[in-house]
């Protein structure tokens, strides 16, 4: 279930005391509260051992969700209570409040009423409370020990995750069993156009990762020019699963979403392209021999398909020609495993005497790797003694587990139940998305929010626990983060098992409706269904609806993706109003009913990527909403002004919209703590528009993206105003202007000299960052001044932005000198984009300065730096000296110069001092022509650089990438990887037909890569390839070799 008892009633108990005088004095219940805090008490001390207890008494288990229903009621009400207040000090933002919350902006007969049926609900829970206190003595419960409970939920983990290498994850034969099944794939074989290899194994075996594995290897790259993955899952969706393959190979299904459109854009896409497609977690053989087959048989011979399923019979049915068994692991294998999970690398030897116990406990976890892992989640909390690791072996050896799912290893369950009780509701709420389903952490985070599952702790923020919440989950291996997104779009995924056991144990509350709406109604359970997930049809729109009926108790509503229109939306909140969360996000609803005011419990509407073009003013009365999402609504030019009504709105997401401003009312919201894409609209004639100077109020921004700064030119009354100064919590900045000016001719043209020093000054003075700050993120897009800010590069730069990480300057375009950026000390990431009036890079760009004869290290933690677009940048000085004391870009790791054609060379400084670099990549640089010496790279990419004349000198170097589909010939420098790079090991290449046929064995450039173990080439568009490993060679052109 969803709802955790014990966390719940804890909730509540702190609402209760939070307005229990006011409610109290308001309605003279005084003793009907005290009631039920004494019965709520009394409940408490025992729920944690009900909660464990309910898989062997389905009598325990009835008895809670009895309780639960309660719980919920109670939190409905309480929420109520507080929406008076709350609407109270909306009407009367500037009085003083008097006695009691509730005696202001309500009519006495209201009151009356109001205070009536408060009265008569909570009578009729105090009743219904100490029935179940009175049934809770049939049962054997133990109060908790004191504090075990509160000390795991506020228990802080004190090392970070243990960084778990793939190869230990899936035995220490990995490497031996990747080397075999790869050159099984890339091994030429004519028997079928498209082969299909199987990887074998029971769940949670590890054959995603080492599906995962073979997928990233080099040699798969350079073998196969088209790479697909797609989660199959025990009930996919057949246009989902083609819509994911479409778009993966570089197309788009557009709005298509039959099975009869989408199968020829799938033949079109791998037409004539070599190709490797995982079907990860097949349950049926039906995903290839009636789906997929046929549109795939288009692909270039040589084509491989990859299945990982837990059935062999699924494997002999799709035909494999070959299937990779997974074993369990070994007992020691078992053991490393548990042990890296455990401690950090070099803390091995403070367990190594319970390696005993250790290996006891990888036998009951069946010797799998997730159960090993997510049980080495529990241990990492344990101290480390027999003691309590022999506590969790007995736990795991008792037989009290028949009430769990088949599938469910007794070690997940444990894992689960190890969790403090506010993690437990937040792990469960993930099974209300589909299977193998992504989720996007920082909305993971604000529906726990939402739902009321964390709770202010402290001086940390909802959204700072919740980091720590989400966190802990993933240290657990509860949650799993995507390896292939970014720090900037966190995603997750739950392994099938954790997903199917999280599922079972919240079946009665989380209901995932995918196809057919009779499984809304279809719950048998005591528990009322609490919250529901829905993709809804064109066809089916009525028939969802109709079926709502009798789930007013509902919490959580996500249609993402659904067909629904203004009277649909009407009917639903009629049928749901008690909603905490509603997502109509990429739905074609364009208008919201006015109705939506009566949802007085929402605290998240996501209305992004709707056709949403207006919204009602009503909705100002949602006085408890926190997050409203409005992300790429591209219709919606206006917010309505009771927006500033809502007082607890937390997050307001209007990114990639196009408002023409926004409301001056958004300065009364003075818990925004992240805004995006404000707008800026002058405010002239007292127009109602926002300023810049107007945000000064909301001071606890920590995320803030301002647009259209340009506006601000003629804003002379914030003139001489820092807007930003008390936004002391502001993490991340956002600044951007529109980088050229349209006349009223509707002309795109240069600004004038006074609108260049205009906005200048704006950015000295009304956009300067708080001091001190906390700032880890500033971009800065569109900058049309001449000079950057002082505060970017004045004396103290590093004590102003000592903890930026993360620096974007984009379109500043008519700036000739960079700052000194490389005196900031935390600086990670640094990407320049069109600065066109830069000319030269000189010193002035490290920071350099005296030191008094200390030895100055500029950039000292910068590990990404990127040049983008830098149409006149000629000179890159940084010479060595022998009497330096300076030294620079210690830790950078990729460098990336990308359209830079004037740049003649690359400085010898960076040769000297950047030993950490790994990554170089050369793009469209067409005066540069030579690269050398740099002792680390271990990954060159040249691409469209046609006048490199040299790349030496470069001892470890493992793979080359050469894009250019003007080259005629391979470089003579190659020489086939000897002497200059004695390590290569994979050269990569996107040519023309004419040399690719060059490249073929006896070609003129043959010579050339005849001692490169691994070359792939194809030319721009994919349909001819090349492809050589040490023990095949393959193409699709044919024999004939073109002399140039």
């Amino acid at each position: 279930m969803s709802m955790i008892a014990d966390a719940f009633v804890s909730k509540l108990l702190d609402g209760l005391a939070s307005v229990k005088d006011e409610v109290a004095r308001l309605l003279g219940v005084t003793d009907e509260i005290a009631r039920l805090q004494e019965t709520l008490q009394t409940i408490k001390a025992v729920l944690a051992d009900a909660e464990r207890k309910k898989i062997q008494s389905e009598a325990i288990n009835n008895w809670l969700k009895k309780l639960k229903d309660v719980m919920y009621d109670a939190d409905d009400i309480l929420d109520e209570c507080r929406f008076e207040a709350e609407k109270s000090k909306v009407a009367n933002p500037s009085r003083p409040q008097p006695s009691s919350y509730f005696s202001v902006g309500m009519s006495v007969f209201k009151k009356m009423r109001f205070t009536h049926q408060i009265d008569r609900r909570i009578h009729e829970l105090n009743q219904r409370l100490e029935n179940l206190l009175a049934e809770k003595s049939k049962f054997d419960l133990h109060p908790s020990s004191a504090g075990r409970e509160d000390h795991q939920s506020t228990s802080k983990v004190s090392r970070m995750t243990s960084s778990i290498p793939e190869p230990d994850i899936v035995g220490s034969n990995v490497e031996q069993d990747t080397g075999k099944l790869v050159e099984l794939l890339i091994k030429e074989d004519t028997r079928e156009n498209i082969l299909i290899f199987a990887i074998v194994g029971v769940g949670g075996i590890g054959k995603t990762t080492f599906a995962r594995k073979i997928f990233n290897d080099e040699r798969i790259a350079a073998n196969f020019p088209m790479k697909l993955w797609v989660c199959v899952s025990k009930d996919f969706e057949e246009t989902n699963l083609l819509k994911d393959i479409i778009t993966q190979a570089g197309h788009s299904p557009g709005g298509s979403s039959s099975r009869s459109l989408l199968e020829p854009m799938v033949r079109e896409a791998v037409t004539n392209k070599k190709f490797l497609l995982v079907l990860d977690d097949s349950w049926d053989q039906k995903v290839w021999n009636d789906l997929l087959r046929n549109p795939l048989q288009s692909g270039a011979t040589g084509s491989r398909v990859l299945v990982t399923t837990r059935n062999k019979g699924v494997a002999l049915q799709m035909k494999t020609v070959e299937s990779h068994q997974v074993e369990l692991l070994s007992a020691e294998d078992g053991w490393v495993l548990l042990r890296k999970v455990v401690v950090l690398s070099g803390q091995e030897r403070e367990i190594e005497d319970l390696k005993d116990i250790g290996e006891k406990i990888v036998d009951k976890c069946g010797r799998l790797p997730l159960a090993i892992k997510t049980i080495g989640g529990v241990l990492s909390r344990k101290r480390r003694n027999k003691k309590d690791w022999e506590k969790v072996l007995e736990v795991l050896s008792n037989n009290a587990w028949t009430g769990l799912l088949e599938e469910s290893q007794p070690a997940l369950y444990l894992s689960y139940e190890d969790l403090p009780s506010h993690l437990k509701q937040c792990f469960l709420y993930c099974s209300l998305f589909p299977e193998d389903c992504m989720l996007d952490r920082h909305k993971l985070i604000r529906l726990w929010i939402s739902e009321g599952f964390i709770h202010e702790e402290g001086d940390l923020t909802l959204e700072e626990l919740g980091e720590d919440y989400y966190g802990d989950l993933v240290q657990r291996s509860l949650l799993q983060p995507d390896p292939w997104c970014d720090d900037h779009n966190p995603r997750c995924t739950m392994h099938d098992l954790l997903w199917s056991l999280a599922r079972f144990l919240a079946r009665d509350e989380n209901l995932f409706v995918e196809s057919g709406v009779e499984v809304v109604n279809s719950s048998s359970s005591v528990l009322k269904p609490r919250r529901l997930q829905s993709c809804v049809s064109e066809e089916k729109r009525q028939e969802f609806i109709d079926a709502l009926e009798g789930c007013k108790s509902l919490r959580t509503l996500l249609l993402r993706g659904s067909r629904v229109e203004e009277n649909d939306a009407n009917n639903l909140i009629k049928k749901t109003p008690r909603l905490r969360v509603l997502d109509f996000s990429s739905s074609n609803i364009t208008k919201l009913p006015d109705s939506l005011e009566n949802l007085i419990h929402l605290r998240y509407l996501d209305l992004s990527w709707s056709g949403i073009s207006e919204l009602p003013e009503s909705m100002g009365n949602l006085v408890n909403l926190q997050f409203l999402m409005l992300f790429g609504c591209k219709n919606l030019r206006s917010l309505p002004k009771g927006i500033g009504k809502l007082r607890n709105l937390r997050c307001l997401d209007l990114f990639e919209t196009e408002l023409e401003g926004i409301p001056i009312e958004i300065a009364n919201l003075h818990r925004l703590n992240t805004l995006m894409n404000f707008t800026v609209r002058n405010n002239n004639s007292n127009s109602g528009w926002c300023t810049v100077e107007e945000l000064k109020p909301l001071q606890k921004l920590k995320v803030l993206h301002i647009v259209k700064l340009e506006r601000a030119l003629n804003e002379d009354e914030v003139r001489g105003v820092n807007a930003l100064r008390d936004m002391l919590q502001l993490e991340v900045l956002h600044l951007s202007c529109e980088p050229f000016r349209v006349d009223d001719d509707g002309q795109v043209c240069d600004y004038r000299e006074e609108e260049m020093q205009r906005i200048e000054e704006v950015f000295e003075v009304t956009l300067c960052p708080p001091s001190p700050s906390r700032l880890e993120s500033l971009t800065i897009y569109g900058f049309f001044g001449l000079h950057h800010p002082s505060w970017m590069a004045s004396s103290t730069t590093d004590s102003l932005f000592s903890g930026l990480r993360r620096l974007e300057l984009l379109l500043c375009l008519f700036c000739p000198r960079l700052p000194p950026l490389g005196k900031l000390p935390n600086l990670d990431y640094l990407h320049i984009n069109c600065a066109h009036a830069v000319k030269r890079i000189g010193a002035e760009f490290l920071g350099s300065r005296d030191q008094g004869g200390r030895i100055q290290i500029s950039f000292p933690k910068l590990t990404t730096l990127m040049f983008f677009n830098m149409d006149n940048w000629e000179e890159w000085e940084w010479e060595v000296k022998d009497d330096d004391r300076l030294t620079a870009l210690p830790n950078l790791k990729q460098l990336t110069l990308f359209s830079c054609p004037k740049l003649r060379s690359l400085p010898s400084g960076l040769v000297h001092y950047a030993t950490a670099l790994t990554k170089l990549e050369i793009r469209k640089c067409g005066s540069l022509k030579a690269i050398r010496g740099f002792s680390s790279v271990k990954e060159l990419e040249i691409s469209w650089s046609p006048n490199l004349e040299c790349a030496s000198d470069l001892p470890s170097l493992e793979r080359l990438t050469l894009l250019d589909e003007e080259m005629r010939s391979l470089p003579e420098w190659l020489h086939g990887g000897q002497p200059e790079f004695p390590v290569l090991n994979t050269l990569q290449i996107k040519v023309s037909d004419q040399l690719l046929r060059r490249c073929l064995k006896n070609g003129l450039d043959w010579p050339k890569i005849e001692h490169i173990p691994y070359v792939y080439g194809k030319n721009e568009y994919g349909s001819r390839y090349i492809s050589k490993s040490p023990s095949a060679f393959s193409t699709n052109l044919n024999d004939d070799v073109e002399d140039e």
